[in-house]
């Protein structure tokens, strides 16, 4: 098995639970591989969860700069609702671990935290722009959008439980921000 294959199948473990309640082990017994086989390709825990976010990084960088770009070429209200759905499916569709790392206690470890503050940071910073330049969005403005967007990517389970329907949850949104 490729490290990138071991990067793609494991992600979603990740996805589950939090770095201190994974262990390399368990990373293997998952992958039906040897603990020492994992132990080649990445030489501690610490390592693989690097690349584990590293690539997932990258995968969630490509999915904001192909929704700005579609979102920028039409700005009307179908094409905005879209990307508050695409934003709000994302994590649970694609188990990107990225797009929920705060939660899931990554930030423990001071290194990964401060690595993951930094990509943050160029997320915000991309989406930010492309906010103010479509549509005048302050900073703050951009930042309660955006962590509207993750809390609710965090629940679309419980929407079944408190009876709402995700096309209501997003036309609600979108008036919040847009009208």
């Amino acid at each position: 098995m490729t490290k990138q294959e071991i990067l793609e199948k494991i992600e979603p473990l990740f996805f589950q639970k939090s770095f201190k309640e994974i262990s390399m082990q368990e990373i293997a017994d998952t992958l039906e591989m040897k603990k020492a086989s994992l132990y080649y390709h990445f030489p501690s825990k610490e390592a693989l969860i690097w690349e584990v976010i590293e690539k997932s990084f990258e995968d969630y960088l490509y999915f904001v700069k192909i929704i700005i770009k579609k979102s920028s070429d039409d700005y009307k209200k179908s094409s905005i609702c879209e990307l508050i759905q695409r934003f709000i499916s994302f994590p649970e569709k694609n188990k990107n671990i990225f797009s929920i790392i705060s939660q899931n206690g990554f930030k423990e470890n001071d290194i990964i935290n401060w690595i993951v503050q930094e990509k943050q940071q160029i997320i915000f910073d991309m989406i930010q722009l492309y906010m103010l330049e479509q549509f005048e969005f302050s900073k703050t403005k951009t930042y309660l959008f955006l962590e509207t967007l993750k809390d609710f990517g965090r629940k679309t389970s419980d929407f079944s439980k408190y009876q709402l329907k995700s096309e209501e949850v997003i036309e609600e949104i979108y008036d919040l921000f847009f009208n």
